[in-house]
């Protein structure tokens, strides 16, 4: 199953996320699920770095994926930031919703 964690700030503005685990759904190259997660989630770590030039921290791994958002951002950057992780939440819950039983999503406030 994939796990997503997804930890938000005082504002309720997305602080970090963690992805682990791996959906089963299929045989190692035909899963769509893990594919549809992984693409969606390294778009946005791609994204973060492209549009909105924040300094993140990140790990990559087999089956995990990690990213830190600074607490120190202008007000444009934080807005920019905002949509990118808002649009990549409306994305994973959809696959959440088609998918329940390989993607728990964990959404939680700090």
């Amino acid at each position: 199953m994939i796990s997503i964690l997804i930890e938000r700030n005082d504002k309720k503005e997305v602080s970090r996320f963690e992805i682990s685990g791996h959906a089963e759904a299929a045989e190692r190259g035909q899963d769509i699920v893990c594919a549809a997660v992984s693409v969606l989630s390294q778009t946005i770590v791609l994204a973060l770095h492209e549009i909105t030039k924040i300094n993140i921290t990140y790990e990559i791994n087999n089956g995990f994926l990690t990213c830190r958002i600074p607490d120190e951002l202008t007000k444009e950057e934080r807005e920019k930031t905002n949509l990118l992780l808002e649009t990549m939440l409306i994305g994973l819950k959809n696959l959440e919703l088609g998918y329940s039983e390989y993607i728990a999503l964990h959404d939680k406030e700090v």
